[in-house]
């Protein structure tokens, strides 16, 4: 318990991660948008599809469901499949459309990370294609990519296409000595078209789209 107190006085992000428990916020927080039978959901990251399944039962959305870890997309397939709302995509979300080799770590598994350990080829799609191809705005994007999430945003940012975005929900990883720099520069970036809802720092946020902008379609 002592150890604990001193952890919690000292280290931000593990204070961050004990309010997100607290508030329960998987639970409530991470799906807590409203959703209809219209709407579109893109789950970056669906590791088990445990997101993607709760997420398509919420006013029967459209959910492109993406997950580039072959053996995670494998394991997760029966239970998406049984959801005819759901489209599964075993590739990842970046900035252009190639492949990039992801270490395994369990929920870590990571293409950004210098680590060792197993590794595979794995597929990665330009966010801006898919948010473009989708014909229509995205409701909800959540991104838990482990740390191609800057990627992402900096690319949508840059195609000025984050207003077809109405509710991100974005876990930001410490990835290297960047990436609160970077961190920094996305959120200032996400500030021009969005307003902050809530931030567990490193650990989960959510952007809303502005009032004064509306998607393009």
């Amino acid at each position: 318990m002592g150890f604990n107190l001193i952890r919690f006085a000292l280290d931000p992000h593990y204070r961050a991660v004990k309010r997100w428990k607290l508030a329960k916020g998987d639970e409530r927080l991470l799906t807590d948008v409203p959703l209809d039978g219209n709407s579109l959901v893109v789950d970056a990251g669906f590791y088990k599809g445990d997101f993607s399944a709760r997420i398509s039962q919420k006013g029967s959305p459209k959910v492109l469901a993406f997950e580039p870890a072959p053996e995670f997309c494998e394991r997760a397939r029966p239970l998406l499949a049984a959801m005819p709302n759901v489209t599964l995509d075993c590739a990842g979300l970046s900035d252009f459309n190639g492949t990039a080799k992801l270490v395994y770590d369990n929920d870590g598994s990571s293409t950004q990370r210098q680590q060792e350990g197993k590794s595979v080829e794995v597929q990665l799609r330009r966010a801006s294609d898919i948010v473009r191809a989708a014909g229509q705005p995205v409701d909800l994007m959540k991104l838990n990519i482990e740390g191609d999430e800057y990627p992402v945003l900096e690319n949508l940012i840059a195609e000025g296409l984050m207003g077809e975005v109405r509710h991100l929900v974005v876990q930001f990883h410490l990835i290297d000595k960047t990436s609160h720099e970077r961190y920094a520069r996305i959120a200032d970036g996400l500030s021009k078209t969005h307003e902050l809802a809530w931030r567990y720092p490193f650990v989960w946020e959510r952007w809303d789209l502005r009032d004064s902008v509306s998607p393009s379609r």
